[in-house]
């Protein structure tokens, strides 16, 4: 069952936060001393994943950090003052704090956001998305005209979980089963959003699904204590392309009326460099329109789709009128799709 829904805000501008220090994944597995302890090549995880390398956060540094120099960014770009903001949506799947306080009220004291309302939205992958789709409906019901969406995922947490993990195991099944944290790379990024200036422009569409019956295809954390990610790839893969295909048809067709040779840009959820290929081959979209991060950042969580659309924003890789469509997931499974009209100037 589809939850769609019109479209009212856009995307005032956008910022990131890339941590300058670089892990290879060969140096993972070296730590993981898989090859020693389970007799796999230290090039297992690049071979299978296509992933080169990822960002690591400098040591010290919070999930709330990464939002807030992403944040300062698109304000900056946008030349909006904090005291503009009405809300704050912090979407990470990492945070300050493990149980409270939302670590969206840490961004707004950093910031000095003093007018906004705060709060954290948590969906795994998907949680940003989500925050998109809740911002804009505030917008739509005019609680509020200026909001940020942000994240600050370290996703190298839960890798060096998994590495500690491997360190112990002689079951080479304990390696395919944590292979998907210790793709998860660190980045921040935020989307300073606010209502249209034009009907024909902006979010157009909005198709969301959850699948709660494939909760355990992927977990992190069981009854509440710290631990790797496992993840069953093959069973995500398997359920959630189909969805991902029909839900494509139904928005661009049934909503939209676009057609896909109209799309200059199909940004994607990546987990590793098959992504590409499988979109390709479940909705009919070339894989030359869908910007690429995962080779060389890793699985970025929540902000891959933020982080992508920052990067064709700066590099001026899409104009006004563009069609950029987005496809979230995540783990849960969750899936959404949107349709956006690009008319970010800054």
């Amino acid at each position: 069952m589809y939850t769609y829904t019109q479209g009212h805000s856009r995307i005032i501008s956008s910022g990131s936060c890339i941590p300058n220090d670089i892990i290879t994944t060969r140096e993972l597995l070296e730590g993981a001393q898989v090859k020693e302890r389970l007799g796999i090549s230290n090039n297992w995880l690049r071979r299978v994943t296509g992933i080169r390398e990822k960002r690591v956060a400098a040591a010290g540094s919070l999930p709330s950090d990464m939002a807030v120099t992403a944040a300062r960014e698109a304000l900056e770009r946008a030349a909006i003052g904090i005291e503009e903001i009405g809300i704050i949506i912090f979407t990470s799947a990492t945070r300050d704090y493990l149980v409270e306080p939302s670590t969206a009220h840490v961004v707004q004291s950093k910031l000095g956001a003093s007018n906004a309302m705060v709060f954290d939205v948590s969906n795994a992958c998907h949680g940003f998305m989500n925050g998109i789709h809740l911002m804009d409906a505030l917008i739509a019901t005019g609680q509020v005209r200026k909001g940020l969406v942000v994240t600050g995922e370290q996703g190298s947490r839960l890798a060096n979980l998994a590495v500690e993990q491997l360190r112990h195991s002689d079951n080479k099944q304990d390696l395919v089963d944590l292979a998907g944290g210790l793709t998860l790379g660190d980045a921040g990024a935020a989307l300073l959003m606010g209502p249209k200036t034009d009907p024909d422009s902006g979010f157009a569409g909005f198709i969301l699904q959850s699948k709660g019956e494939y909760a355990r295809l992927c977990y992190c954390g069981e009854e509440n204590r710290h631990g790797p990610v496992v993840t069953d790839m093959p069973g995500i893969v398997g359920h959630t392309a189909p969805l991902v295909s029909d839900m494509y048809r139904q928005l661009m067709e049934e909503h939209l009326h676009w057609r896909t040779e109209e799309l200059d840009k199909y940004i994607l959820h990546q987990v590793g460099a098959t992504s590409f290929r499988l979109h390709e081959q479940h909705v009919g979209v070339p894989v030359d329109i869908m910007p690429n991060t995962v080779v060389s950042m890793g699985n970025l969580i929540t902000a891959t789709i933020p982080v992508n659309l920052h990067n064709i924003a700066v590099n001026k890789e899409v104009e006004a009128g563009s069609k950029v469509y987005l496809s979230g997931a995540g783990s849960g499974v969750s899936i959404s799709q949107v349709g956006l009209i690009w008319d970010m100037a800054a």
